[in-house]
């Protein structure tokens, strides 16, 4: 009796794989359901099974979460059979390859369709989803040195992800926190120089994206504003009284030459000044849509310009004055007390200006304090977001 027979052997091998490939085809194969994005009211075609043949026995079935719910039973033929509610009138079978057509989908049509011929099966996981609207893209006020936040909000549509870009640059995810399922914010921490830039938002799902850009401006601070403004609010005082006090000497002298130009350089440094004072406090943005070269120097010389031609003006005034005191007999006046007077109260709208930048300093800690809260409070509640966005 041989102790080896390799042929017979390698025979009954072969035929024990066989039976496993039969008794157990599931548990070999397993493959996982075909995943299937649609749009709602769109319409869905679902292949049948490969080896189908005409006489083949075919079922088709929705799972849900109450359990299965039988679509159609093909017991063979040509003939297509009937469907049950409630996907009559809205969906096709064809009998040739088994395959069923959904027509006008929604979202209650999400979930697992399964075809069963024989001892084959297949699975669909079909998901129905509204398109994304474009996003809504604002930003907070944005100081330099403080907390910053750029939100992105999408109305409509589920949303499977939010991306965030800066010049075209991927951002990290760190940055980026999701209050609920269609709103992420973008932190600046603190805002500084180099967060200013072009943000893009990007919101898509399975079967659309829509992407909104924002210009991003970061202030100098409330100091630089109240600073800013009361700088160029002095000097256009000083030019509109500069300007006052030539005419009234055009008034007693006449007219000259060495008046008449600077009254202009000074009426054209009033309204510069004015309208810089103005929209450093109300509009400070608009600086950052300044692009020519010609407009960034004219805001930037205006008001050391402006002094200047104060200065030389007053002291053609002065002199002139003190000329006309030295033809009478009176003694000319000493205004070195009445400058240093006027300085020091011109100086006390700076400790005004200290006092309430250190007031808003507080309300902006008080604010970001608050938010950051809200937040917290809004991620602890919602037990499916995550602190960055999901892959």
């Amino acid at each position: 009796m041989s102790l080896c027979r390799p042929r017979e052997l390698l025979g009954n091998t072969w035929v024990l794989l066989a039976g496993l490939l039969v008794l157990f085809p599931r548990a070999l194969a397993a493959p996982g359901p075909v995943l299937k994005a649609a749009a709602v009211g769109s319409s869905v075609l679902l292949p049948g099974l490969e080896n189908i043949i005409l006489r083949d026995s075919l079922c088709w079935e929705f799972l849900n979460g109450s359990g299965p719910r039988p679509i159609l039973q093909h017991r063979g033929g040509v003939l297509p059979p009937a469907l049950h509610a409630p996907y009559a009138g809205r969906a096709v079978f064809h009998p040739s390859n088994g395959s069923l057509l959904l027509e006008d989908v929604q979202e209650s049509d999400s979930g697992t369709y399964r075809v069963t011929g024989g001892r084959e099966s297949l699975e669909f996981q079909l998901e129905v989803l509204q398109p994304v609207s474009r996003p809504q893209l604002w930003a907070s006020s944005l100081v330099a040195r403080a907390t910053g936040r750029v939100v992105c909000e999408v109305a409509e549509g589920r949303v499977g992800s939010i991306t965030w870009r800066k010049d075209g640059q991927p951002l990290s995810p760190d940055r980026v926190s999701w209050l609920s399922s269609s709103c992420s914010v973008l932190y600046l921490r603190p805002a500084k120089r180099s967060d200013c830039g072009s943000y893009s938002c990007n919101a898509s799902n399975g079967i659309s994206w829509q992407e909104t850009s924002l210009e991003v401006t970061i202030e100098g601070g409330e100091l630089w504003r109240w600073l800013s403004c009361y700088t160029c609010g002095l000097v256009c005082i000083a030019c509109i009284l500069e300007g006052t006090a030539g005419v009234l000497w055009m008034w007693e002298e006449g007219p000259s030459v060495a008046v008449i130009l600077p009254e202009i350089t000074l009426s054209y440094l009033t309204v510069v000044t004015f309208l810089v004072a103005t929209t450093v406090i109300f509009q400070p943005a608009d600086f950052s849509h300044l692009k020519s070269r010609k407009a960034q120097r004219t805001m930037g010389y205006a008001a050391p310009g402006a002094v200047v031609a104060v200065v030389l003006s007053s002291s053609f005034l002065i002199k002139s004055i003190h000329q006309r005191h030295e033809g009478g007999c009176t003694e000319f006046m000493d205004v070195t007390i009445l400058v240093a007077s006027t300085a020091a109260v011109a100086a006390l709208p700076l400790l005004a200006i200290g006092l309430c930048y250190q007031r808003t300093q507080g309300w902006h800690k008080d604010n970001d304090g608050s938010w950051t809260d809200k937040v917290s409070s809004f991620e602890m509640s919602q037990p499916g977001t995550k602190d960055t966005i999901p892959s």
